[in-house]
């Protein structure tokens, strides 16, 4: 911190404002995209986990939220972000490992096969679209003609239910 009087001051929380917004990003950006970067191990990964870490602290100290000094929630609200990013991969990976390795057998067969007939169509279509087209969030939003959130819950939701259909109750 350079000052007493600086407006990211960590002994108290100051009132929002676009200046004091952007005078937080200017100084941190470095800083919680790096961390990002190394705990993700991908730099369009770390872009995502910056932005939602960003979004998360001008919402809550835009609303009037915040209860602690902004740079502080940033850091962890990034930290949690970059883990939800690993664990993310980590379930489509071992979702991916389960499809069959042989180019000459159909795309989908045998138990990931029954699973994806036990989900609702919509579900299955979903998972199918971004597993083989390896479509993004925001282009699976465009072709479903709903909101990238919807299509993040959605996402969630059938994955979970996949999983459940093929490994039983565990997480």
């Amino acid at each position: 911190m350079s000052g007493q009087n600086d407006v990211l001051s960590e002994r108290n929380i100051v009132a929002f404002s676009e200046a004091a917004f952007e005078a937080l990003h200017a100084e941190t950006f470095q800083a919680v995209w790096t961390m990002a970067r190394r705990l993700c191990g991908d730099d369009s990964e770390a872009q995502d986990v910056a932005q939602i870490a960003y979004l998360g602290v001008y919402r809550y100290w835009r609303d009037g939220r915040l209860r602690e000094p902004p740079r502080h929630l940033l850091f962890r609200v990034a930290q949690r972000a970059a883990i939800d990013v690993l664990r993310s991969r980590s379930r489509r990976q071992r979702l991916f490992q389960a499809l069959p390795k042989d180019p000459d057998a159909g795309w989908v067969e045998g138990e990931l096969r029954e699973a994806l007939r036990r989900l609702k169509p919509k579900d299955a279509t979903l998972l199918m679209l971004q597993a083989a087209g390896g479509f993004s969030y925001e282009e699976l939003a465009a072709i479903q003609g709903q909101s990238v959130g919807s299509i993040r819950s959605r996402l969630f939701r059938a994955r979970t239910q996949l999983r459940k259909e093929l490994y039983g109750e565990r997480r």
